[in-house]
């Protein structure tokens, strides 16, 4: 009786590689790195939602053995003296959902994060600064079982660029501070994302806009996306079929277009005028 062919193997005696190390190689040889792929596809809460509200229930705390031993869901408990019910994480994900604007996506690989950890703290729990939408990959790698520092730190610079460095959303706790990442050289002009549902979308600029309300409109929809001036412009010249410099990445240049398109749309500006203000803005006079 013949044998069935084996299939090509290799034994293999040399130490395993990391799993994480092979993922970066990987993704820089196709022009990325891990921390761009998972900002990519990570989302931020709009600081002015959370600064309308934070934290979303102040009430509720995720269960924890450490901290509420032999408790569960649903029980009543104490925090630094405030009376507190716990929860799995489910209060944590309906928070998400009212500040997005967006339902948790099941089965999508995708999930709530606490930024800064803490939980079981109630005004961590579901707070908009501590809650960040990330790919079950990428979260993963801001867990202690498989760390990737470098970007548990740039998720963390990013919260703490969006919702304290400038016009702080509330007090910082004890636990939250600046990491000090140079979040710009990191993800090189790769802008922050933030998730918004159709209500929160601004309404378009009406006709008769005063030329400061549209240059307004302009440097705002550039700050909320983190797109630089000089992208912008080299965006708005390929949506037109002009010549422009290179983007850093292809990423970059798909975040910096879409901007274009949505700026277009709020102010009814032709690409033609809006090359010509974004030219006039992107001076360092302005």
């Amino acid at each position: 009786m013949p044998t069935a062919p084996l299939i090509n193997t290799r034994v293999h005696q040399g130490p395993l590689v990391p799993p994480v190390e092979s993922l970066e190689r990987y993704l820089r040889e196709g022009g990325t790195t891990v921390i761009q792929a998972a900002f990519q596809h990570s989302y931020f809460v709009h600081p002015d939602r959370v600064r309308a509200k934070t934290p979303l229930y102040p009430d509720r705390a995720r269960r924890s053995r450490k901290h509420y031993p032999a408790l569960n869901k649903g029980a009543g408990a104490t925090w630094q003296g405030r009376p507190v019910k716990l929860d799995d994480n489910s209060k944590a994900q309906q928070a998400w959902s009212t500040y997005s604007g967006r339902p948790i996506q099941r089965a999508s690989g995708y999930g709530v994060r606490h930024v800064w950890g803490h939980p079981w703290d109630p005004i961590a729990f579901t707070a908009g600064w501590n809650l960040c939408y990330m790919p079950f990959w990428a979260g993963m790698l801001t867990e202690r079982q498989h760390p990737h520092p470098e970007l548990e730190r740039a998720v963390r610079q990013a919260a703490w660029d969006l919702y304290f460095r400038h016009d702080p959303v509330c007090a910082p706790p004890e636990y939250v501070s600046d990491p000090g990442t140079d979040l710009d050289a990191v993800l090189q002009d790769q802008p922050v994302l933030l998730l918004a549902g159709a209500p929160a979308e601004r309404s378009a600029l009406p006709r008769g806009a005063s030329d400061d309300e549209v240059n307004e409109r302009i440097r705002e929809l550039r700050r909320m996306t983190r797109n630089s001036w000089t992208n912008l412009s080299k965006a708005v010249r390929s949506l037109q079929g002009k010549p422009h410099l290179p983007f850093g990445t292809p990423n970059v240049q798909a975040s910096a277009e879409t901007t274009i398109r949505r700026i277009q749309r709020e102010t009814s500006l032709d690409f033609a005028e809006l090359e010509r203000r974004l030219t006039a803005l992107e001076r360092p006079s302005s």
